[in-house]
């Protein structure tokens, strides 16, 4: 299931977004299944079964990090950041969609997000919280989340999404009052529901242990046998039967002829 990952200023209203958005995709899987329930059956279309993921928001409450304490210092900063990849990882899964309610202002760390998500084979989206530094400021005087130290640090440090980074497409940008698109709850939800397993994810055979040495052996026979036709007096143009099977391969008259006669000289 999708990656949506938000970012933004301190105090700029990504948690209350990332409750939005979490109750959001909770009412439209539940309209989608009540729908799905009271549908009439049909012979025509294939059945579909109800959708029943879980939507998780992964923030430093939820690791019990304080977030005062987590960005005061580089290294603090830097365990933080550690424990919230490594949550994401755990959490995403096919099942569930996961919110990161974090600041994620940092390009590389939202570039590493993007791996993990294009590596599960997912959808991952970037939901940028908008805001002025006054306002931010002012926010945090109310709320008393960071100290005016740490806060003043972090203003700074913002690396803005953009949508032309792959790792920060699709981007939505909100400011405080804007209201969360319906099209955006409606595509994480249908886009999730039509989405088909890719070939990085789709199951591959197992190649055996000895797969190897078969290979090196098969490839060996055909010289083999080459070279016997060469040495026979054999091959001279058309068609050379595959050691082991009843494929034919068709051999050129000349250039490979001569190569095939020099390599049996040099092993005489």
């Amino acid at each position: 299931m999708p990656l949506i990952i938000m970012v933004g200023l301190p105090c700029s209203g990504k948690t209350r977004r990332a409750r939005e958005i979490a109750t959001l995709l909770e009412a439209e899987i539940s309209e989608y299944n009540a729908a799905l329930a009271t549908a009439a059956p049909s012979k025509t279309a294939p059945k579909r079964t109800p959708f029943e993921p879980k939507v998780v928001v992964v923030n430093e409450e939820a690791l019990r990090l304080d977030r005062a304490t987590s960005y005061a210092t580089t290294a603090n900063e830097k365990f933080a950041r550690a424990d919230l990849l490594s949550a994401v990882e755990r959490e995403l899964t096919r099942d569930r969609f996961v919110i990161l309610d974090s600041m994620n202002y940092i390009k590389g760390f939202r570039y590493q997000l993007h791996c993990i998500a294009k590596g599960l084979a997912t959808a991952q989206h970037t939901v940028y919280c908008m805001a002025k530094e006054e306002d931010v400021i002012r926010w945090n005087s109310e709320s008393k989340q960071y100290p005016s130290e740490v806060l003043q640090g972090l203003l700074g440090r913002l690396e803005e999404p953009n949508a032309m980074n792959r790792w920060d497409s699709p981007l939505l940008n909100l400011s405080p009052d804007d209201p969360l698109p319906a099209t955006f709850i409606h595509s994480l939800v249908h886009t999730s529901l039509q989405q088909a397993p890719s070939q990085s994810i789709a199951l591959k055979p197992v190649a055996e242990t000895n797969y190897l040495h078969e290979m090196d052996s098969t490839l060996k026979a055909i010289c083999d046998a080459v070279l016997e036709a060469v040495r026979s007096g054999l091959l001279s143009g058309g068609e050379l039967k595959v050691p082991g099977t009843d494929a034919k391969v068709l051999v050129p008259s000349k250039g490979m002829r001569n190569y095939f006669l020099m390599s049996a000289r040099n092993e005489c």
